[in-house]
């Protein structure tokens, strides 16, 4: 039986997908990324983003463990 990081990575090309991608697969009922930063910031989305270098035009990603223990989180607080 695999777990969630392992489909993650293999849904995944790449260990950091950008916040973009993980949005439209993920939060689709959330038309933007800058909106879903903000409910991350203000968090109402228990997600960790970083940027892969300190530039005002680095694209946000989220590492896969990241998004695999944010999924098992959610999965867990529907499952009580």
């Amino acid at each position: 039986m695999s777990n969630t990081l392992d489909q993650l990575r293999r849904q995944f090309a790449t260990p950091c997908p950008t916040l973009s991608a993980v949005r439209e697969q993920y939060f689709t009922h959330i038309r933007t990324d800058r909106y879903l930063l903000n409910e991350i910031k203000a968090g109402r989305i228990a997600l960790i983003v970083t940027r892969l270098h300190n530039s005002a035009r680095a694209k946000p990603v989220v590492y896969l463990h990241n998004l695999a223990a944010y999924l098992d989180a959610q999965a867990a607080k529907q499952a009580a």
